[in-house]
């Protein structure tokens, strides 16, 4: 604990104007929207405080690492297992790409299996967060923060190369909404309201700015509204849509970072949005322009892999195998260019966009009946996941064998 301590202390501490520490000091959000759940379960760890904590006090057989800091000047950290890759190579990913060699890029360790996750590029998506903790939780424990154990889950820890976990990417968003967890407000049609407002922020008296028209000032200018949301950092960026190829923000920043010298062959972008009528957990199609032909099969492959293991576990809509490991031809609402796709061209991994249910609110059947997400369904859904992308990195290689099959 003291080494990070004093890390910190000589660390660089930026806060810039529009810093916005206290979204109950800064905005007018009803009141009424930030009510909490009454019981909140010990496995439910998503407040910065809460998994700084956690990390810095129970991460034993991997190691914490202090990325940097967000725009308002808050701490973002990584979990990692495992060794990394070692050694340089000859090219960037681009000229290895173009020759189909990824090893070019990535020097003698190319053959390693790497794993990263990402969680809270929206701050509030905390289902991702909660996934994260409790992933560390299994991988140093072998349980996960309720008591159940995941040995499959518990084993990658040693079966691959590397894993690299960054729990809250935008502590600035997360920081916003300054409650652990939300209240739940059922199924019916205005459910997901105060949700989505806490998200993607307010106009005035409650109205929703919505999404995707959230996404069309970016930076958010904070005095122009009542509520930004919890997607800008405090320089009022999203930074799942920054100005990828100008002067990106500090968060985004830390993660192509990390993504260049981890090199991962698999990197999920974990978040919270999925649609009313077909509200389980889901591998999103991305948009395939970010892809080569051989993302794009593994892509197919990896979809199909994980949602046998989300179907099998009851995580989607039907146990119709064949439906629901059938990709769907459209991406999901995840635009044609944001952060997982830049990621991809970034450092060749198959980055994906997974979302998830929220906790707060529940969506329905083709029938019109509830859709029953209990907060530790969505748990055993976010480490189902995890599991099964593991798994399947770890019988499927990486990106070295990947080219080798085309």
């Amino acid at each position: 604990m003291n080494r990070f301590v004093r890390i910190l202390a000589v660390l660089p501490f930026f806060v810039p104007a529009a810093c916005t520490s206290d979204a109950t000091d800064e905005f007018n959000i009803p009141e009424e929207y930030l009510a909490e759940a009454e019981s909140i379960p010990p496995y439910w760890i998503a407040s910065t405080s809460e998994v700084n904590d956690y990390i810095l006090n129970n991460v034993h057989k991997g190691e914490v690492e202090l990325l940097g800091h967000s725009a308002g000047g808050r701490p973002i950290y990584a979990v990692t297992y495992g060794t990394p890759r070692s050694g340089s190579g000859t090219t960037t990913y681009s000229g290895a790409s173009s020759i189909n060699r990824i090893a070019a890029y990535r020097g003698p360790d190319s053959g390693k299996k790497v794993y990263m996750a990402i969680a809270a590029v929206h701050g509030f998506e905390l289902e991702g967060i909660v996934g994260i903790v409790n992933m560390i939780s299994v991988l140093e424990t072998g349980k996960d923060l309720s008591g159940q154990p995941w040995p499959e889950l518990e084993a990658m820890r040693d079966s691959l190369d590397r894993i690299v976990l960054v729990p809250i990417t935008n502590p600035d968003g997360r920081d916003r909404v300054p409650i652990r967890m939300e209240k739940f407000r059922g199924s019916g049609p205005d459910a997901y309201l105060v949700h989505e407002y806490l998200n993607t922020g307010g106009l005035d008296h409650g109205k929703l700015i919505g999404w995707p028209a959230c996404k069309e000032y970016n930076p958010v200018d904070f005095s122009a509204v009542e509520f930004p949301g919890s997607y800008p950092n405090d320089n009022g960026i999203n930074i799942m849509h920054d100005d990828f190829f100008g002067t990106v923000q500090p968060e985004t920043r830390i993660v192509l970072d990390l993504a260049r010298r981890e090199n991962p062959d698999i990197l999920l972008n974990m978040h919270t949005g999925v649609s009313r009528y077909d509200y389980f957990i889901e591998v999103c199609r991305p948009c395939l322009g970010a892809y080569s032909p051989m993302h794009v099969r593994v892509w197919e492959q990896f979809y199909r892999h994980v949602h046998t293991d989300l179907t099998l576990g009851g995580f989607r809509g039907t146990d119709d195998l064949l439906k629901e490991t059938t990709p769907k031809l459209e991406h999901t609402g995840t635009g044609a260019m944001n952060l997982t796709s830049v990621l991809s061209y970034h450092c060749g991994a198959l980055a994906v966009t997974v979302e998830d249910g929220s906790h707060g609110y529940t969506g329905v059947y083709p029938d019109g009946s509830p859709v029953n997400h209990t907060p530790e369904k969505i748990l055993n859904a976010e480490l189902t996941l995890h599991q099964s992308a593991m798994r399947f990195l770890l019988r499927n290689g990486g990106v070295s064998a990947w080219e080798k099959a085309e």
